[in-house]
């Protein structure tokens, strides 16, 4: 009989392992969903969507001229000593 209850109890722990798992896979995935969510709701209007567009694409509408700034090259100084 304490066999029995040992196996049934080690099946439950296993079975709330199990549970915990999916619950936090649940959990994260609602999360993911709700950004998703807010991310399509900012794509869905128009001057955001131009917005990124034109952020990562380097998308110019037409007629328009684009200029591309590039930073300088850090410069490092080997100068001698006199």
């Amino acid at each position: 009989m304490a066999f029995q209850i040992y196996i049934f109890w080690g099946k439950e722990r296993q079975a709330r392992a199990d549970y915990l798992d999916i619950k936090a896979k649940l959990d994260q995935a609602q999360l993911d969903q709700t950004k998703f969510g807010e991310e399509l709701n900012y794509y869905l209007n128009p001057a955001n969507l131009e917005k990124e567009l034109r952020a990562r694409f380097n998308y110019k509408l037409p007629g328009e001229k684009m200029i591309i700034i590039v930073p300088s090259a850090a410069t490092s100084s080997t100068g001698t000593a006199p």
